[in-house]
């Protein structure tokens, strides 16, 4: 008699995480771009992004992580990205670990790919034209 072959319970995959950007009122814009700009200039007179964070200081503290959080990501964007500064020579300039960029880089890159995975289902799922590419 033969041995009935056992079989493994199916693995789900894990769903990635959905991400919910904030919209932002026109005021909440503008104090952004603000404190955005505000973010640069510490990074130009060469202070530590922990320094420039508390430099800042928001009312809506909610609204002040986002924008520590993305402030980050834009420099990652901009500096290791396009300029192809190390993300250790990043962590240093910032007197921040390279941990923290490192992390902060993961997450900027899930987002965008969840991102471009949520665009590509509206596109596919709705009524816009195909492509031949």
């Amino acid at each position: 008699m033969k041995k009935k072959k056992e079989t493994k319970p199916v693995e789900q995959k894990a769903e990635m995480p959905e991400f919910a950007f904030k919209e932002f009122t026109p005021e909440e814009d503008k104090i952004y771009n603000e404190t955005v700009e505000q973010y640069r200039e510490g990074v130009k007179q060469g202070k530590a992004l922990k320094e420039i964070y508390e430099g800042v200081s928001l009312e809506d503290k909610e609204l002040q992580k986002i924008i520590e959080a993305d402030f980050l990501k834009i420099l990652i964007a901009e500096l290791h990205f396009a300029k192809g500064m190390s993300l250790d020579e990043l962590a240093k300039s910032l007197s921040i670990s390279p941990e923290v960029v490192q992390d902060t880089m993961k997450r900027m890159l899930q987002e965008v790919g969840m991102t471009a995975a949520n665009q590509l289902n509206q596109e596919v799922g709705g009524d816009t034209e195909k492509t031949n590419d």
